[in-house]
């Protein structure tokens, strides 16, 4: 009886990981805004980060969670090529952004289009230029917007070899 009732919880956390038909689907969409509900929902799905453990601390990183979700969508077929900005230098202001660009073919076109996402959610809103604190802030990954972007992909892979 526990066994089926413990299958019976974890059965919906394995039926959304990184699904390849459901991003087939999107993919082949006559509509952008459905590869935009993917990623929003692999972001959402993803957004704890890994912890890294020092002598003096914690930490949290999002790189690798960038990594494996760009390196699935490369492994896609019908999707050309896909970066992120790792390469490029940012400031160093909590909480950053990381943008995710991706280039495929659809209806015998080729679009490429970036995700932002931002790297920790902050404890405070905004009433009227008053920020109070409402809760702690996470170390958590937070889709912002889509936006065309042409050569984006290119662009990355050039700011990696110039290092």
């Amino acid at each position: 009886m526990r066994f089926v009732l413990f299958t019976l919880l974890l059965l919906p956390a394995t039926l959304h990981a990184q699904d390849a038909e459901r991003f087939q689907r999107a993919l082949n969409a006559k509509s952008e805004k459905a590869m935009d509900r993917w990623m929003k929902h692999e972001i959402h799905r993803a957004r704890q980060g890994h912890l890294v453990t020092t002598a003096s601390g914690s930490y949290t990183v999002h790189d690798p969670t960038h990594d494996s979700l760009v390196a699935f969508l490369r492994r896609q077929p019908g999707v050309l090529d896909a970066a992120w900005d790792r390469c490029v230098d940012k400031i160093d202001i909590w909480p950053g952004h990381s943008t995710i660009g991706m280039r495929w073919h659809s209806g015998g076109q080729v679009i490429e289009r970036c995700w932002v996402v931002q790297e920790g959610i902050p404890g405070t809103i905004n009433l009227f230029g008053w920020r109070p604190r409402v809760r702690k802030s996470r170390e958590q990954l937070r889709y912002k917007n889509a936006r065309e972007c042409p050569g984006f992909v290119e662009q990355q892979r050039k700011y990696c070899e110039g290092r």
